[in-house]
C-alpha cells in the first residue's frame, strides 16, 4: 500500500487535524442548511448549535462519560473551523459556499473528511477508555474489554442519536455506523491494548498470513483497515452511488436471495411452459 495511503487513511499527514475538523463541521453545517433550514427561517444560534452538536456530539458528550476534557474542548480548532463553515455555508456573497458545498467534488471529500474524523475520533475515544480503566480490570479478564469498546462506539455514533433520537436512530436495524465502530474498536483495542491471551492470538493470526499487513505494525494495519472500511461505505452511501440506505449487511443479503431467485426462476418458468404444453397436448 502506498505510504501517502496510509498516511491519509491514519490521519498522520500535515494539516491532517485542520483538515478532518474542517470537514466534520462543514458536513454538519449542510446538513442543517439542506435540511431543516433549507428555508432559512431558523434562528441563527439555533441552526449554528445544531450544526455543531451534529459534528462533534461525541467529542461534547465524553466529558459526561469518562470526566475527562475532549480535543474538541481543549483545542481551539475545532470550535474555529465550526464558526468558519457556518460563514461559509451560510454568509458568503451570493450563497456561492452552499452553491459550492453541494458540488459531487466537494460532497466527496467533505464525506472523506467527516468519516476520518469519525475513526480517528472512535479510536481516541477508546484509548481514552483503556488508559482509565487499566490499572482496574475486572476479575473476568486482564484486560478492560467492554468499556473501552462501548466508549469508542457509542460517542462515534452521538450524532446519530442527537439527529435522530434514540428510537429513530435504531428502529431500522444496527446503523452502519454503530457496525463499523463496534467491530473496528472491538479489532483494535485488542490489537493495540491487549497483551493477554486474546489479542495474543489475534497478531499471532495476522503474523501467519503472508504479506496481509504490507510491511505495516499490527496497530496501524487495524487502523488502516478501520478507516478503508469506513470511506468506502461512506463514499457508497453517498447519494450519486448507492444511496443512504445502503448497508454493506444488506448488501450481502440480497446478494444471495438474488442468486436464489436467479437460479430458480429459469427453473420455475421451464417447468410452468413444460406443465402448459403437456396439459394443451392432453386437451387435443
Amino acid at each position: 500500500m502506498h505510504p501517502h495511503l496510509i498516511s491519509y487513511l491514519t490521519g498522520s499527514f500535515p494539516y491532517s487535524a485542520e483538515f478532518q475538523a474542517f470537514f466534520m463541521a462543514l458536513q454538519g453545517a449542510m446538513i442543517v442548511r439542506t435540511g431543516p433550514n433549507k428555508n432559512g427561517s431558523m434562528q441563527l444560534f439555533h441552526a449554528f448549535a445544531q450544526g455543531v452538536v451534529i459534528s462533534y456530539a461525541g467529542g461534547l458528550f465524553a466529558p459526561f462519560w469518562m470526566g475527562n476534557p475532549t480535543p474538541f474542548l481543549g483545542n481551539d480548532v475545532h470550535m474555529t473551523m465550526c464558526i468558519l463553515a457556518f460563514i461559509v455555508v451560510n454568509f458568503m456573497p451570493y450563497d456561492l459556499g452552499f452553491k459550492i458545498g453541494k458540488l459531487f467534488p466537494v460532497r466527496l471529500i467533505t464525506t472523506m473528511g467527516a468519516e476520518l474524523f469519525r475513526t480517528m475520533g472512535m479510536i481516541k475515544f477508546v484509548d481514552t477508555a483503556y488508559n482509565a480503566l487499566k490499572d482496574s480490570p475486572s476479575s473476568l479478564y486482564p484486560t478492560p474489554i467492554w468499556g473501552p469498546i462501548l466508549n469508542g462506539t457509542i460517542l462515534g455514533n452521538m450524532g446519530g442519536f442527537f439527529w435522530n433520537g434514540f428510537q429513530g436512530y435504531l428502529k431500522g436495524g444496527m446503523p452502519i455506523k454503530f457496525l463499523n465502530g463496534f467491530l473496528w474498536t472491538t479489532l483494535y483495542h485488542f490489537i493495540a491494548n491487549d497483551d493477554e491471551i486474546i489479542g495474543q492470538y489475534i497478531r499471532i493470526v495476522l503474523s501467519f498470513i503472508p504479506q496481509v499487513k504490507m510491511g505495516m505494525s499490527d496497530k496501524i494495519f487495524v487502523i488502516v483497515l478501520a478507516s478503508l472500511f469506513a470511506q468506502s461505505v461512506a463514499i457508497l452511501q453517498m447519494v450519486d452511488f448507492l444511496g443512504p440506505s445502503f448497508h454493506p449487511i444488506n448488501a450481502l443479503s440480497s446478494f444471495g436471495s438474488n442468486v436464489l431467485f436467479t437460479r430458480t426462476k429459469p427453473l420455475s418458468k421451464m417447468g410452468k411452459k413444460a406443465m402448459k404444453k403437456k396439459k394443451n397436448h392432453k386437451t387435443n
